[in-house]
């Protein structure tokens, strides 16, 4: 399948992503467990793909409107999670739901531009609305299926002919979120370990990606303590080339010693 491509100048796309993380517009509260929802049908095409994303915000913004009109304001506050995230907390399941398990309309991606674009500015970024618009769209929409898609699921078909009676099990965005693990390894249904597949570029000593890494650590050691099972970083090409190789030995010894 065929991966979609940044328009964005690289140096520009990279100068938005701490602010792009500070501002939580890639939290679940305002984008959906993305994850979750590229796994929930086959997709033919990214355009396909793309298309569902929308049409899953407008039948969110449905349910608003006829279910829940008092709360429209509160649920389309795309930054919540950063100015007040303990309002969210008190919120019933449906409410947060409606903002976990749905996509956003266009619209509503050039609305988080828009407000990636009053910050960045302010940092002295030198990039325009509409390219702030298009560097949301290609976070939400591009990256999810250039990572999942088709990275995530060419690694896993290298791994499997690596560890043949080895079953991989994809987690749910909520999962995901909560441990940083894309996939658990499991043998005749007992628990291995479990890993997440990164890009290259997840490598790259840069503040934000720095920023990340810790998190992930964070939550890897949580999973860790919770199910007593490490998690493996695997890092791979688009075409599901293991980069770093010595992750294998590591999940090899793993399921030895089961």
């Amino acid at each position: 399948m065929s991966e979609f491509v940044n328009s964005i100048d690289s140096q520009k796309f990279r100068a938005t992503n701490t602010h792009w993380n500070d501002l939580c517009l890639n939290d679940p509260w305002s984008v959906g467990y993305v994850s979750t929802l590229i796994e929930t049908t086959s997709f033919n095409s990214k355009e396909e793909w793309e298309k569902y994303y929308y049409l899953s915000g407008v039948e969110r913004n449905t349910i608003i409107s006829e279910s829940f009109l008092d709360d429209m304001n509160l649920l389309n506050d795309h930054t919540l999670k950063k100015t007040n995230p303990s309002q969210i907390e008190k919120l019933s399941e449906d409410l947060k739901n409606l903002n976990e398990q749905f996509g956003r309309t266009r619209n509503q991606l050039v609305e988080k531009g828009k407000i990636l674009y009053d910050y960045v500015v302010t940092k002295g970024v030198n990039i325009s609305l509409e390219e702030c618009a298009e560097c949301v769209r290609f976070r939400i929409i591009c990256e999810t299926w250039n990572g999942i898609i088709v990275r995530e699921r060419n690694t896993i078909k290298t791994l499997n002919t690596m560890f043949k009676n080895i079953e991989f099990v994809k987690t749910t965005g909520n999962f995901d979120h909560k441990y940083a693990v894309d996939y658990e390894l499991k043998s005749k249904g007992k628990l291995i370990c479990a890993i997440q597949i990164k890009p290259r570029s997840y490598t790259y000593n840069k503040p934000y990606l720095n920023k990340a890494r810790k998190a992930n650590m964070r939550k890897n050691k949580d999973y860790a303590n919770e199910f007593d099972k490490e998690v493996f970083d695997v890092i791979s090409k688009t075409n599901g080339t293991i980069i770093n190789r010595q992750v294998l030995g590591k999940i090899r010894s793993k399921i030895e010693n089961l």
